[in-house]
């Protein structure tokens, strides 16, 4: 009789410790990043004459190109190599990015009516800002999580609910 009292008190301490560790991970815990006003600044793009149109506008457009500069940069060709070499940067936050830049994601939000275009635009805006802010500080948790990413609006619930911006 006690080896069965002491089965069931096991069975129910797995099952306490089952539900406590489920329910653990099941908060999402906000990832806290540095909000860095100076990292927005489009003065850069001065030197640019042309900068690939957007349909959401100029202002989207000009953020996709800071975008760009932030990330990627160009290795010079060498003496053992002729062409130049372009790397990109913190590569799971740049191609996560990259599928809600694609026109394809908002005009289908667009065409079903499920987002205006002013909506879309401001969207993409502070995605945009919180991406280029990211570049310099420590995201190898973030990372983690966008590896993990299929799709463009997987990408909008980890930025919109997941990333909290510290002001100071």
């Amino acid at each position: 009789m006690p080896l069965i009292n002491i089965f069931v008190a096991m069975k129910k301490l797995f099952l306490l410790l089952s539900v406590s560790f489920l329910s653990y991970n099941g908060i999402s815990q906000k990832l806290e990043f540095d909000f860095i006003a100076s990292s927005l600044n489009e003065t850069i793009l001065d030197d640019y004459q042309f900068i690939k149109s957007h349909f959401l506008g100029n202002e989207v457009a000009r953020k996709v190109k800071l975008l760009d500069l932030t990330y990627k940069w160009e290795d010079p060709p060498t003496p053992t190599r002729s062409t130049t070499l372009v790397k990109i940067e913190k590569q799971p936050i740049y191609f996560a990015i990259r599928k809600v830049i694609n026109p394809k994601f908002y005009k289908n939000k667009i065409k079903t009516k499920s987002m205006s275009k002013d909506e879309a635009k401001s969207e993409m805006m502070e995605i945009l800002d919180i991406a280029i802010m990211l570049r310099y500080q420590e995201t190898d948790e973030l990372e983690s999580i966008l590896r993990g990413i299929e799709n463009g609006d997987q990408v909008l619930e980890v930025f919109k609910n997941q990333i909290e911006l510290i002001y100071f």
